[in-house]
């Protein structure tokens, strides 16, 4: 896959693979997520290739304009065959490594392991803070990596610090955040390619039909027609522009 990709008046700018690569951080999460730049990029070229097809084609005078149509809708269809393969198991991946690093981020920390009832004492203080003063606390344990405080609140079902399981998660995820930063990039990475992937998938049915030159409704009435006459008349409505 090319790095970098001429950009074409012909083609929509939404299947440029600089819409994946330009975002913050993907290089560094490149492993994770190339294969969502790569789909793009086929995408882009695709159209590219019908849109080239169906200009030479018009030039074809031996043929038909009903089959000049179908023609450059046959390569089409069978380009988004492909092409919908590649989006569905970039998809898929994105998916599994978003939840597989949710999960990594969110996961229970150990009860401080230390002398007499440290950590029950923690607690204890916590819970009898308002909810506002146990948030900030929490906060600036996390802010100077205060693991006893925050293994001996969190270690331990939330109620017993007085904090809501909500509460909890989210100290929880931020302590894994600060713990694990590239991952936490990269699960941000993650997302933002997966959006720009389902933005993408819509975006590419739409620009193929425009490089046919007509929809896809429009190519089953083509299909359809028993004969010259009727598709003339089909043709003649939806009228496709030059490309």
């Amino acid at each position: 896959m090319a790095t970098k990709r001429e950009v074409k008046h012909t083609v929509s700018p939404s299947l440029h693979l600089s819409n994946i690569t330009s975002i913050v951080g993907y290089e560094s999460a490149k492993g994770y997520v190339h294969h969502a730049a790569e789909a793009l990029d086929a995408s882009y070229q695709a159209v590219e290739h019908v849109t080239e097809a169906r200009r030479k084609l018009q030039l074809d005078e031996s043929r038909t304009q009903k089959a000049r149509v179908l023609m450059a809708a046959q390569l089409a269809e069978k380009h988004l065959s492909v092409l919908q393969a590649k989006f569905n198991s970039s998809h898929n991946k994105l998916s599994a490594g978003i939840t597989h690093t949710e999960a990594e981020l969110s996961k229970p920390l150990e009860e401080f392991a230390g002398i007499g009832n440290v950590a029950t004492e923690i607690r204890a203080h916590l819970k009898s803070m308002s909810s506002g003063e146990r948030i900030k606390f929490l906060s600036e344990a996390l802010e100077l990596g205060d693991e006893k405080t925050l293994k001996s609140s969190l270690g331990a079902p939330s109620y017993l610090s007085g904090m809501s399981q909500a509460e909890a998660d989210h100290v929880t995820r931020s302590y894994h955040n600060k713990q694990n930063p590239e991952m936490a990039s990269r699960l941000e990475v993650m997302k933002q390619v997966r959006s720009k992937l389902e933005n993408a998938e819509r975006i590419m049915v739409q620009a193929m039909e425009k490089a046919v030159g007509a929809t896809h409704f429009e190519i089953e009435k083509l299909r359809a027609a028993s004969n010259d006459a009727e598709a003339a008349l089909i043709l003649k409505e939806y009228a496709p522009a030059e490309v």
